[in-house]
């Protein structure tokens, strides 16, 4: 078993724990260690007796060795085996944990999501010990998010299991006219399914080994991969190939203006260039960004463009990993510099920093600086806004920092007036450098807070901050589609991974995807300028400051 899926099984096990109202401190306990497997990069089925006792607790690490020798974990079946069926669709809804879950199975005898939202509907949850109105309307409107969402995949998620199908499609009917095409291959980001086309016959006995046929037919071979991911084939001939592969990837806006002058359609840069536009890639094909650019074509931000990884957690506050380890990671994979960006104390959920804990934290980094030169660790926090729209330090403590990132984490539940203030205040604050995910949204799980994109744009190009893409995949924001009016305003963007371990690094490849949406370019690209025109940047930043 690799680490997801231990990760996994250890947070079954802490939520059906709470849910039969057992071991309470073995669950908390769990899902600790569910968290730390998470984002290790060693599988930690190969870590040695003494790794594990100085990793785990010794009762989590008896349940590691009972799952490395039995592949499984017997008081986990036996819970499975005690949990109906509707309860584990019932742990998909947000906000209802494994203790509310205990009440509404146990008292209020709800046990699928159907009979559950029926009693949120009668008004009959407020009733309930440790729930309310409040709470009944949050279920409701959870449940509807997360059916309005149940046919959706994260991009991130089965990305790379849509290179592999197309690669060995390829390889099996020994074909290059086959590729991806849909919203996958816009690298939207989020997924209905992997969508190919493909101008060779798919003899359906061929295709068992790569994916479950449901039907196929002359123009269409549907099914889904063994991994449970829906997949459509299109069918279409050899001669009609690249057309077809154009009309289906842009979205329709974008094929009508393309066509409208296109004359040649015998490849996807011909289309394009007797339509006299420069070829436009997939990605930005969304009737958004790709005019702005065609008007000025520049190329687009890459992976390799990236000089320097901002935003991360250490174990100093919520990361995983200690300073030095995640220092010397971001050191191996050839940056030139790290942000070090823990919570602030209002994170107090999150191992926020106390101010003495801030200063105890910078003389690590600095005693760090000197022994990684020219390597350099930026001091910095992720520093909350408070509901007053005021940072979390004092004026003196945030003067400390190189930079300040500052992010929204609680009482998100905002009208816009009031979260586009929240923000401006935070903006226009002289400390602030970085404004972190814009909107606090988790794809696929919340919206966030709605804002006015516009306003909030115009006060980080007033006040020189910089706007963080947050590359998190579950995030992604700011939203792509708002770079073109920052690009407009001369805002530059941060690509940042939001990382709480070393693992986590490699987020920054989903934040250069989504930003290549948006057309943004290296040279708005905040970290992907060299170290030492960002120690230019940041001293000019504290010159004006102090001015």
């Amino acid at each position: 078993m690799d680490n997801h899926l231990i990760s996994r099984a250890f947070s079954l096990y802490a939520e059906l724990l709470q849910l039969h109202g057992e071991g309470e401190r073995l669950s908390d306990w769990l899902a600790g260690a569910a968290y730390r497997i998470r984002q290790m990069e060693k599988p930690v089925t190969d870590l040695s007796a003494a790794e594990l006792a100085e990793q785990f607790r010794p009762e989590i690490v008896d349940i590691i060795k009972e799952g490395r020798k039995r592949q499984n974990i017997a008081a986990l079946e036996e819970l499975i085996q005690l949990t109906p069926a509707g309860l584990f669709d019932m742990m998909r809804i947000k906000g209802l944990g494994g203790r509310k879950l205990h009440v509404l199975w146990q008292t209020a005898k709800i046990d699928t999501i159907e009979d559950l939202l029926s009693a949120a509907k009668a008004g009959q949850l407020r009733n309930i010990p440790g729930f309310g109105a409040k709470t009944e309307a949050n279920i409701i409107e959870a449940i509807d998010a997360m059916n309005s969402s149940a046919e959706l995949f994260h991009y991130a998620s089965v990305a790379d299991l849509a290179d592999v199908f197309v690669e060995k499609l390829q390889q099996r009917f020994d074909s290059t006219l086959v590729s991806l095409c849909g919203d996958i291959r816009r690298e939207t980001t989020t997924v209905h399914r992997i969508e190919v086309l493909a101008a060779v016959p798919l003899a359906k006995d061929r295709l068992k080994k790569l994916m479950n046929v449901t039907e196929q037919n002359e123009t269409e071979t549907t099914g889904h991969t063994h991994d449970e991911v829906p997949v459509t084939i299109h069918h279409t001939d050899r001669s009609n190939f690249y057309h077809q592969l154009f009309l289906r990837t842009g979205n329709e806006a974008h094929i009508k203006k393309v066509l409208a002058n296109a004359a040649d359609l015998s490849s996807e840069a011909t289309i394009y260039n007797s339509a006299n536009l420069p070829f436009i890639i997939p990605a930005l094909r969304e009737d958004v960004a790709e005019w702005d650019w065609a008007r000025n074509p520049q190329p687009l931000l890459n992976m390799d463009d990236i000089r320097g990884v901002v935003h991360n957690h250490t174990d100093w506050s919520d990361g995983v990993d200690r300073l030095e380890n995640f220092v010397k990671a971001c050191q191996r994979k050839g940056y030139e510099y790290v942000v070090i960006s823990d919570h602030s104390q209002n994170a107090h959920y999150a191992g926020g920093l106390k101010p003495d804990k801030v200063l105890r934290q910078m003389e690590e980094i600095d005693k760090l600086n000197k022994k990684l030169s020219p390597f350099k660790v930026f001091k910095s926090i992720e520093c909350d806004i408070l509901v007053s729209g005021a940072l979390d330090y004092d004026r003196e403590l945030l003067s400390r920092f190189d930079l300040v990132i500052i992010s929204v984490h609680q009482q998100l539940k905002m009208a816009e007036e009031k979260a586009t203030a929240r923000l401006i205040k935070a903006i226009e604050d002289p400390y602030t450098t970085i404004l972190g995910h814009m909107t606090g949204r988790q794809l696929l799980v919340r919206t966030g807070y709605p804002v006015d994109f516009e306003k909030v744009i115009d006060a980080c190009a007033a006040n020189g901050v910089v706007i963080e893409l947050n590359a998190n995949p579950y995030r992604l924001d700011m939203d792509w589609s708002h770079i073109p009016y920052a690009l407009e305003k001369g805002v530059m963007i941060s690509i940042d991974p939001d990382a709480h371990s070393t693992h986590e690094i490699d987020n920054i490849r989903w934040g250069v995807s989504a930003a290549r949406k948006g057309g943004l370019t290296k040279d708005m690209t905040w970290n992907a300028l060299p170290l030492s025109d960002i120690e230019d940047w940041l001293n000019n930043r504290h010159l004006k400051t102090k001015s």
